[in-house]
């Protein structure tokens, strides 16, 4: 039978039940104790979130959204970036203190009230400008970066909300231009971006300085020799090199167009890409002397061997010319000094790729080279080294290098034999370094020599290059570029180069000097060649940097100056000459 009434005696035990949880007749004390206890603990948590938070918000406020940006400057600032110096402790980068400006905009109560106040203290800068700067969605807007003590004194005195200074350091430059492409930039936070900044930056962020083998002095000298060539000729740009041959240190380097890396963000493209270490290029015959003195180290040729170029040469649909022809056949030496195209290509021959290749791969050719540069370049290298290109490789086609790559290879064929990596930091007098043997003094001195009657003979092609007392031997090249967006070369955009040995009897420096398309002059009797724009550089470069690195002049007739130079060639068919006068 079902029970349908409501009070029955389980429903009245359950009701029962309920009312005692609900309010018990008898509160268990323990249980009372452990319930307010964690009533208390929570409570306590919630208010110290609730206080942190507060805090959080209110540092927030005052320090702005980019507050772990300004702390990031301000520890770069206060971490000082370690210097750069030239060899004689000139100063070339450091790192100074300054103030910055910048706006909090959701801080600033008044905005037309700060523009208005603020940009009588703020050359270059209207009031638009600011107006425009607190409309970015952002908690932090700077506004200048060189803040001096009586501006900061008199924005200060203004007290408006939201607008701040404080203490940051900024990267300097004391010779602007000078030597930009070498020494790079940093970027906002102080990191190095470019040149010795970025390749030296574990050294010099650890505070440490770094000394450059560049001198300074010399580096203007080469710098405004170049510069004014390259304006005379109507040139797009130039790259010079001033090498230690004797330890690789590099003493100048530059390329032009050039950037003040004080306002590295206002230079143009071109004018950053360093033409000296980065650019590759075909160098025409300056490769002629390594093509020399490849031949006679392996015995492919002697002094006394003879070249006929009195046809061009045909290989592979190709005609190889020169640019005076001469009708007869040629010696070795004539062959150099004349910079016959038809005369190296038969050289070449006799070296062969494989030998050719060994050598070019032993003086660094082939290879990006060992440079304390981010900025460098890996070679363009034929993807079959036959026939065709060991013969347009032996006068400087067909192999594209960067002019510091040439500078090492030619070092070691026109100074000690040895090949040594160029560096840019400077050498300890004691230091051992890597150097390898790849030619003979005997090969050398002969190779030296026809160096010297490129420029002293009547009929060689660096003549302007002299400079009477230093001795100086040279080999000049002018190549023609590839044209852009097509096949072949373009004949009216020359890349002229020279390179150059002083004092050539006893070799200390090598300069390198190329400039990059010039235009034919009325002065040149419409020549562009390298001996009209390139060798006169090296005139110029010598007779005012050679004191400086302290190389005298001397008795060019001295017998002890003979002694080192060969004195058997034969040059124009009137028998041996001397190749020092």
């Amino acid at each position: 039978m079902r029970n349908n009434t409501p009070f029955s005696p389980a429903n009245s035990s359950v009701i029962s039940a309920l009312w005692r949880r609900v309010w018990p007749s008898r509160p268990d004390p323990d249980k009372s104790r452990r319930i307010a206890r964690a009533r208390l603990l929570v409570a306590g948590v919630v208010a110290t979130s609730c206080f942190m938070g507060i805090s959080a918000k209110a540092v927030w406020l005052v320090s702005g959204q980019d507050g772990a940006k300004s702390g990031q400057l301000q520890t770069q600032a206060s971490a000082a970036r370690g210097a750069i110096y030239d060899r004689k402790g000139r100063l070339l980068a450091s790192t100074i203190p300054i103030m910055r400006l910048h706006l909090d905009p959701k801080m600033v109560l008044n905005p037309f009230e700060v523009a208005t106040k603020l940009a009588p203290h703020l050359p270059g800068k209207s009031e638009q400008d600011i107006l425009k700067a607190l409309a970015r969605n952002s908690r932090y807007v700077e506004l200048d970066r060189k803040i001096t003590p009586a501006r900061h004194a008199a924005i200060m005195g203004l007290g408006l909300p939201g607008v701040n200074i404080s203490a940051t350091s900024l990267r300097s430059y004391p010779h602007g231009s000078e030597a930009a492409h070498l020494i790079g930039q940093v970027d906002r936070d102080g990191q190095g971006i470019a040149g010795i900044e970025k390749s030296m930056q574990a050294k010099l962020a650890a505070g440490e300085n770094v000394n450059l083998s560049i001198d300074l002095g010399v580096q203007a000298i080469v710098r405004q020799s170049l510069r004014h060539q390259i304006e005379r000729f109507e040139a797009v740009g130039g790259a010079s090199l001033v090498m230690d041959i004797k330890n690789g240190e590099i003493i100048s380097l530059v390329s032009l167009p050039d950037f003040d890396p004080n306002h590295f963000a206002q230079a143009s493209d071109n004018a950053r890409f360093n033409r000296a270490t980065k650019g590759v290029f075909e160098m025409g015959s300056i490769f002629k002397v390594l093509n020399t003195a490849i031949a006679l180290e392996s015995d492919a040729a002697s002094l006394v061997s003879s070249y006929d170029v009195s046809k061009p040469l045909r290989i592979s649909g190709y005609s190889i010319r020169d640019f005076h022809p001469r009708k007869r056949a040629l010696n070795l030496s004539e062959v150099l000094v004349y910079s016959s195209n038809i005369g190296s290509a038969k050289i070449a021959e006799a070296i062969g790729p494989e030998v050719q290749h060994s050598y070019m791969e032993k003086l660094g050719l082939l290879n990006r080279p060992a440079l304390e540069l981010p900025e460098t370049a890996q070679p363009l290298i034929p993807r079959k080294w036959g026939r065709l290109s060991t013969i347009t490789i032996s006068y400087g086609y067909g192999l594209s290098v960067s002019p510091v790559h040439a500078v090492g290879a030619i070092a070691a064929a026109a100074g000690n034999g040895e090949f040594i990596a160029p560096t840019l930091l400077l050498r300890e007098p004691d230091e051992v370094f890597e150097r390898t043997r790849i030619f003979s003094s005997e090969t050398n001195r002969k190779v030296r020599t026809m160096m010297r009657l490129v420029v002293s003979h009547e009929d060689g092609t660096a003549n302007f290059a002299d400079a009477p007392g230093y001795l100086v031997g040279a080999k000049t090249g002018s190549a023609e570029k590839l044209k852009v967006g097509a096949r072949g070369y373009n004949e009216k955009a020359n890349l002229t180069s020279i390179v150059a040995a002083f004092p050539i009897h006893d070799p200390r420096y090598l300069i390198f000097v190329m400039v990059d398309e010039p235009k034919p002059q009325k002065f040149s009797y419409g020549y562009a060649t390298a001996g009209w724009v390139a060798a006169p550089v090296i005139a110029e470069i010598i007779k005012k940097a050679a004191p400086v690195l302290g190389v005298l002049p001397v008795d060019i007739k001295a017998p002890e100056i003979r002694q080192n130079l060969e004195p058997n060639l034969n040059i124009g068919g009137k028998g041996a000459i001397f190749a020092s006068f």
